[in-house]
C-alpha cells in the first residue's frame, strides 16, 4: 500500500502537468500562477515575438473613469514591430477573477501601430477591496491552430495595469480637445466643476479626447452627464450614434452651442431639429433674463454683467424646445426631453453662466476627530473645491441636467416572469402525486393482508422493496416524459424604441433558452449591445467575451445550462428601411400611416402624457385612433375580452405605464404596437423555437391639416399647466405641474390653467371644448370659468358634485386661442352652498370666496381626473393671408 501511494503521489502531478500543457483551454485560461511547463514551452514561442502591448488607463487630458457594475472600455495599444502580420488576441481579467475574461481579437499588420477597444463590465464593489482594481492582459497567438502565449518586453506572459476606480454616485463626461495639441478649454472646466459642486456631487469629471472617443452606446452607460464643447463627432458617426442613443435611453446631455455649432444638432437629432442659427455677436454686457413663471408678475431679469472680452451669443431660432433663459431677447438656455434623456442647449459662452466663488470661512473641526475622520474630511473639503460658482439662472439649469440618470423603464427582473410563460413544460401535478403515493399505501396494505392470510409474511420485505421500486421507475418516467416532451424554446419579452428622426432602434428586455439537456453551442452576436449570462459557477472554467468587431462578440468557454436559462439582453442597431409614424387629424380624431412591420403587428396603442388611445391598424400600415377609443386610466388595451396573450401584454403595459419616469417622457405621442417576430439579435445556436413578445414605441410625427378642416382634438393630445389668475391674485391652485396630479383640499380654492394645443396644429379657430372631470369627497360646489375679452366670466356651476362630471364650452368668446397654441380655463372648487349663495356677486370669481365655519369638521374634496376634447376648424395662418 505504501508502494502504491508514493507510485501515485509521482504520477498525478505528472498527469496534471501534460493535461495542462496539451489542453488548448487551459492555455488559453492563464491563472494567475504560470505553470513551469506551460512558461517553458511558450518562451521558444515567445522570444521572436516583437508585438508590444499596453492598457491605457489615462488619457492626455486626465484618468479614464471605470464605476463598479458599469459597462467601459478597455483602450488598448498594439505595435508590431517584425516583419510579418499577426492575428493575435488580448484577453483581460480582473485580479483575482481568473475565470471571467475580455477578449479582443485584432489582425496587426507588419511594422504597425494599432490603437483599438473593446467593452468590459467592471465588477461591482464587493469584489474591489479598495478604490483601485488590478488587471492583468495577456497576447495570445492562435494563428497556427494552437494558442500560444506572448512575453512582453520585460520577457513575462502578463501585462499588468492597475486602474483607478471611481464610486460616486453620479459622473460627468466632458468631450473636448480634438487635436493631440488641444487643451481642455478651461471656462467650460470651470462650468461644469461649479455645477457639480452645487448640486453637492464632488469636483471630478472624465475627460474624452480623440482619441477616446465611445465605440458604442455601452461604453457611455457609466455615465449621467456628458457635455459636448467642439463639433469632433461631425466626422465621427460611430461616436456620434452612440450619443444620440446614450442620450435617448437616459442621458442628460449638455450641448454649448457656442463651441459646437449648429452642424452637430444638425447630426445629433437628425430630423428632430428644426431649428435655425442666425448669427453669432460678441457681448460685453449680458443679462440673462428669466421668461415669466407662476406667481412672477414681472419678468425676472439679472442685473448686467460687464466683461472685458466679449462673451460670444449664438442668436438661434429653436422649435419644439423650452426657453429658460433669453438675452437681448434671443434664447441661451434651452430644454426638451428626446426619449427617457433630457438635452440642454445653451447658446451664451460658459463665462456668462458663472462668478467667482465667495470666500467662505474655515470651520473649526471638532475636538475629538480621529486621524481618519480628519482625512476623510479634508479628502471631501477637496473634492468640493471650487474657483467659481454658477449665477442664479444656472442654479435653475443644473438641476435639469445633473440629476442622476434614470433607470430603465422596464428592468429585466421584471420582464422574467412574462418570459418564463412562454416556456410550457409541465411539472408533475399535485394530484397525480398525491393520488401514486395513495395507491402505493393501498397496494402495499392488500400485498401485507394477503401475505398474512397466507402465512407468507417473511416476503413482506422484498416485495415492499419491490413496489417501492416500481412505483419509484413510474415516478422517473413521467418526469422524463416531462422533460421531454417540451421543445427547445427561446423566449424573449423586450421593449424596442425606435429613436424619431433617425434610422436607430434600441431595445433590451429578456431571453429565455430553454434546454432540456443543457448545449455546448457558442452564444454571439454581430449586431452590438449586451447579453450577461450566468458566470458565478465554481467549476473552474474560464469565460470569455471575445470581441472581434464593432458590435460583433461571441463567448468562449460558456456552456448552456440544462433547464431555463435567463439572460438579461440590451441591443441597438439603424434600420435600413426606418420605422415611423406620421398622422395628422381629422373630424373622427387621428388618421395616418405606420412604416414598419405593420402586417405583424397588433395591438396598436396611441400613448401620451395625458392618456391613450386604441388604434385601429391595417396591414398596409394605415392606422386610426378615434376620440371614441379614449381609454380609462387603467386600461391598456382597446379589447373588451382579453386572450392569454393580450392579458400578458396587458400586465406588461401596465408595468410600463406606472412607471412615472416613463409617463414623463412621453412629451411626444408614442405609437405603440406588438410584434413577435422581433429579432433580438443573439445567436444560441440551431433547433430552438422561437417565441416571445416586443413592445414597439415609435414617435408619431403630428402634420397639419389642410385650411378649414374640421378637426377633433382628442383628450390624449391636449395637456394643460398652472397659469398665474388672471385677476392678479395670489395662486392658490389645486394642480400640481411637477407631479401632474391634483392635490386633496378641505377649503374653496381656484385653479386657472392653460391648456395647451399641439403647435402642429396651429392656427385654428375653436368652435367647442368638452371637460370631463372626475371628482370625490364633500366638494360643495364646482364651477367652470374662462376668459371673454380679458374679463373672467362663469361657464357652468354644479352643486354637490358627485362621480363624473361633463362641461362644454361653445361661447367663441372663451375659446379663444393664443398664437402660441394656448386656450386659458379656471376650476373653483370646494364652494359650499350657502356661501356660494351669500358671496356669488362679488367673488364668484375672484378667489376671495366665502370661509367655511371653523368649528364644523372638514370636509376633503379632490378632483380625481380631468379630460378635454377640443372641436376647432384650422384656418389661414397670417403669413398666407398677408399673402
Amino acid at each position: 500500500m505504501r508502494e502504491i501511494s508514493a507510485f501515485c503521489l509521482k504520477v498525478i502531478p505528472v498527469a496534471w502537468t501534460m493535461a495542462l500543457v496539451f489542453s488548448r483551454p487551459a492555455i488559453a485560461q492563464v491563472l494567475p500562477t504560470v505553470n513551469v511547463v506551460l512558461a517553458q514551452q511558450e518562451t521558444t514561442a515567445s522570444e521572436t515575438s516583437e508585438v508590444q502591448l499596453s492598457l491605457e488607463a489615462n488619457s492626455r487630458l486626465g484618468g479614464l473613469t471605470y464605476v463598479p457594475g458599469h459597462w467601459g472600455e478597455f483602450q488598448l495599444r498594439l505595435e508590431n514591430g517584425g516583419e510579418e502580420d499577426r492575428e493575435l488576441l488580448c484577453t483581460s481579467y480582473f485580479d483575482g477573477l481568473p475565470g471571467l475574461q475580455y477578449g479582443r481579437k485584432f489582425w496587426l499588420p507588419a511594422k504597425s501601430k494599432l490603437s483599438l477597444s473593446h467593452p468590459v463590465l467592471i465588477p461591482s464593489a464587493d469584489q474591489i477591496p479598495g478604490a483601485s482594481v488590478h488587471i492583468r492582459s495577456l497576447l495570445v497567438d492562435d494563428s497556427q491552430g494552437q494558442e500560444v502565449l506572448l512575453k512582453n518586453s520585460s520577457g513575462q506572459l502578463q501585462h499588468d495595469r492597475t486602474l483607478l476606480i471611481d464610486s460616486t454616485e453620479r459622473h460627468t463626461g466632458i468631450i473636448a480637445g480634438w487635436l493631440s495639441n488641444d487643451v481642455m478649454p478651461q471656462d467650460v472646466v470651470d462650468l461644469v466643476v461649479a455645477n457639480r459642486v452645487y448640486q453637492g456631487i464632488n469636483n471630478r469629471v472624465t475627460y474624452l479626447p480623440n482619441e477616446f472617443l465611445p465605440a458604442d452606446e455601452t461604453s457611455l452607460k457609466y455615465l449621467d452627464h456628458l457635455i459636448l464643447a467642439d463639433d469632433r463627432l461631425i466626422t465621427e458617426q460611430a461616436a456620434l450614434t452612440a450619443v444620440r442613443r446614450w442620450l435617448y435611453a437616459g442621458g442628460r446631455l449638455w450641448i454649448m452651442v457656442d463651441r459646437t455649432g449648429s452642424t452637430l444638432l444638425e447630426q445629433l437629432l437628425g430630423d428632430e431639429y428644426r431649428g435655425t442659427v442666425i448669427d453669432r455677436v460678441g457681448l460685453t454686457s449680458v443679462k440673462i433674463e428669466t421668461p415669466l413663471e407662476i406667481g412672477n408678475p414681472d419678468e425676472i431679469a439679472s442685473a448686467p454683467v460687464e466683461f472685458d472680452t466679449p462673451i460670444e451669443l449664438v442668436r438661434m431660432v429653436p422649435s419644439d424646445m423650452t426657453v429658460r433663459n433669453t438675452v437681448n431677447g434671443w434664447p441661451v438656455a434651452l430644454t426638451r426631453s428626446y426619449g427617457a434623456g433630457r438635452l440642454l442647449i445653451t447658446t451664451l459662452g460658459p463665462r456668462a453662466w458663472l462668478k467667482p466663488a465667495p470666500q467662505i470661512p474655515a470651520k473649526e473641526p471638532p475636538n475629538d476627530e480621529t486621524p481618519d475622520e480628519k482625512q476623510a474630511r479634508e479628502n471631501r473639503e477637496l473634492e468640493m473645491k471650487s474657483e467659481f460658482v454658477p449665477v442664479s439662472p444656472m442654479e435653475d439649469l443644473a438641476p435639469f441636467i445633473f440629476a442622476k440618470r434614470d433607470p430603465e423603464p422596464l428592468e429585466p427582473e421584471s420582464l422574467e416572469p412574462f418570459a418564463q410563460e412562454f416556456i410550457s413544460y409541465e411539472v408533475p401535478t399535485g394530484t397525480l402525486i398525491i393520488g401514486s403515493m395513495a395507491g402505493f399505501l393501498v397496494l402495499l396494505a392488500v400485498i401485507g393482508t394477503l401475505l398474512a392470510r397466507w402465512g407468507r409474511l417473511e416476503h413482506f420485505g422484498w416485495c415492499g422493496s419491490l413496489l417501492a421500486a416500481l412505483f419509484g421507475a413510474l415516478f422517473l418516467g413521467i418526469g422524463i416524459s416531462n422533460r421531454h416532451s417540451t421543445v427547445e424554446t427561446i423566449a424573449s419579452i423586450q421593449l424596442a424604441q425606435a429613436i424619431g428622426g433617425s434610422d436607430d432602434v434600441l431595445s433590451h428586455g429578456v431571453l429565455g433558452v430553454y434546454r432540456p439537456e443543457g448545449s455546448d453551442s457558442v452564444i454571439s452576436t454581430n449586431s452590438g449591445g449586451v447579453l450577461w449570462p450566468e458566470v458565478s459557477g465554481t467549476d473552474g472554467t474560464t469565460r470569455r467575451m471575445v470581441t472581434t468587431d464593432l458590435g460583433t462578440f461571441r463567448w468562449a468557454g460558456l456552456t448552456q445550462p440544462a433547464g431555463l436559462a435567463m439572460y438579461p439582453v440590451a441591443t441597438s442597431g439603424a434600420f435600413p428601411n426606418r420605422m415611423e409614424a406620421r398622422g395628422t387629424l381629422d373630424s373622427q380624431g387621428i388618421a395616418g400611416r405606420y412604416i414598419g412591420q405593420a402586417a405583424e403587428a397588433s395591438d396598436a396603442v396611441l400613448a401620451t402624457q395625458q392618456g391613450r388611445i386604441g388604434v385601429q391598424l391595417e396591414s398596409d400600415g394605415r392606422f386610426t385612433a378615434s376620440a371614441n377609443d379614449v381609454m380609462e386610466p387603467n386600461q391598456y388595451l382597446d379589447s373588451t375580452f382579453l386572450t392569454d396573450v393580450q392579458n400578458r401584454r396587458q400586465r406588461v403595459l401596465e408595468a410600463l405605464f406606472t412607471n412615472e419616469t416613463w409617463t414623463h417622457s412621453l412629451d411626444q405621442p408614442q405609437l405603440l404596437l406588438w410584434v413577435n417576430d422581433w429579432n433580438y439579435g443573439f445567436d444560441f445556436g440551431d433547433d430552438l423555437q422561437r417565441q416571445g413578445d416586443t413592445l414597439v414605441t415609435v414617435p408619431l410625427q403630428l402634420t397639419r391639416p389642410p385650411s378649414n378642416t374640421e378637426i377633433l382634438v382628442p383628450a390624449p393630445l391636449l395637456s394643460y399647466s398652472t397659469c398665474p389668475p388672471p385677476d392678479g391674485s395670489s395662486p392658490s391652485g389645486f394642480w400640481d405641474d411637477e407631479r401632474r396630479e391634483w392635490q386633496e383640499r378641505s377649503s374653496p380654492s381656484i385653479t386657472w390653467l392653460n391648456v395647451h394645443i399641439p403647435k402642429s396644429l396651429l392656427p385654428l379657430q375653436a368652435s367647442k371644448l368638452q371637460i370631463e372631470i372626475m371628482v370625490s369627497g364633500l366638494m360643495g360646489q364646482i364651477e367652470v370659468m374662462g376668459l371673454k375679452d380679458g374679463s373672467i366670466v362663469s361657464v357652468e356651476k354644479v352643486t354637490d358634485p358627485v362621480g363624473k362630471l361633463v362641461f362644454e364650452i361653445v361661447d367663441p368668446g372663451v375659446l379663444t386661442v393664443s398664437d402660441s397654441g394656448e386656450l386659458t380655463i379656471g376650476l373653483s372648487a370646494g364652494v359650499q352652498p350657502e356661501a356660494a349663495a351669500n358671496a356669488a356677486s362679488s367673488n364668484s370669481a375672484s378667489g376671495t370666496t366665502g370661509t367655511q365655519n371653523s368649528k364644523s369638521p372638514a370636509n376633503y374634496w379632490r378632483v380625481q381626473s380631468m379630460a378635454l376634447q377640443l372641436w376647432a376648424v384650422t384656418t389661414e395662418s397670417a403669413e398666407r393671408t398677408n399673402e
